[in-house]
Parts: C-alpha cells; structure tokens; sequence
C-alpha cells in the first residue's frame, strides 16, 4: 500500500476488495496490537473484536472525505 495513496485503497476497501481490506489491516495492526494490550500481552479475543469492528465499518467511509 505504499505506493498507492490511502484514499485508492480505501475507495477498494469499500468496494469489497479483500486485498485493499488486508492492506489497511496490516497498515494499522501495529495500533490495533497497541489497544490489544492487557497486562502487556495480546488479548486475541480483543485484537478480534478490534479487527471485526474495523472490517464492519470499512464500508460507510467515504473515500472522498480523504482528499
């Protein structure tokens, strides 16, 4: 996703694109660890639920308010 701007991707995101989805995913994971975090482990039920949460929203953001 580097070399595409954020707003291409998440256009394709919305979209329903499983590759630009995966790629915000792995853009994010290290904040989505961050907020993961409990007693300084991963708690994978929470990871889960933070990427469940993201992936449902995905689709109500407008791509064109990223310009």
């Amino acid at each position: 996703m580097e070399t595409r701007r954020f707003s291409e991707v998440l256009r394709e995101a919305v979209a329903g694109e499983t590759d630009s989805v995966e790629a915000i995913l792995s853009r994010y994971m290290p904040l989505i660890n961050k907020h993961s975090l409990v007693n300084g482990i991963i708690d994978e039920d929470k990871r889960q639920y933070i990427i469940t949460h993201i992936v449902a929203k995905i689709p109500k953001f407008d791509p064109d308010s990223t310009k």
